[in-house]
């Protein structure tokens, strides 16, 4: 059976959210509620989870720090793919081990 939760205590779970800047999960986590329920209060008064700031970074206009630039994630994603196999190797040898 569903728990009910009165309107204060959604009021107060939302407003974490929204006017504390607070991440959904944690602050269900730490009201001891299912994570889904804050998310659909959280939907049905409109809210959508803000962009990270520090994702979004602005390009320079000097060709030579672009240039630098597009090295080094070149060199990041190049570490990833290797990350990756090594990751993926590791999977089969622990899947192969279980049996």
């Amino acid at each position: 059976m569903p728990k009910h939760y009165d309107k204060q205590f959604r009021g107060q779970a939302i407003k974490l959210v929204t006017e504390q800047g607070r991440e959904p999960t944690v602050v269900a986590r730490d009201l001891g509620m299912p994570h889904s329920t804050l998310f659909q209060w959280l939907d049905e008064m409109g809210w959508k989870k803000p962009l990270d700031a520090k994702r979004i970074v602005p390009l320079p206009d000097d060709p030579a720090v672009l240039k630098a630039r597009i090295c080094q994630l070149e060199k990041q994603v190049q570490q990833l793919e290797t990350d990756r196999e090594i990751l993926k190797k590791a999977t089969a040898f622990f899947a192969n081990q279980n049996r």
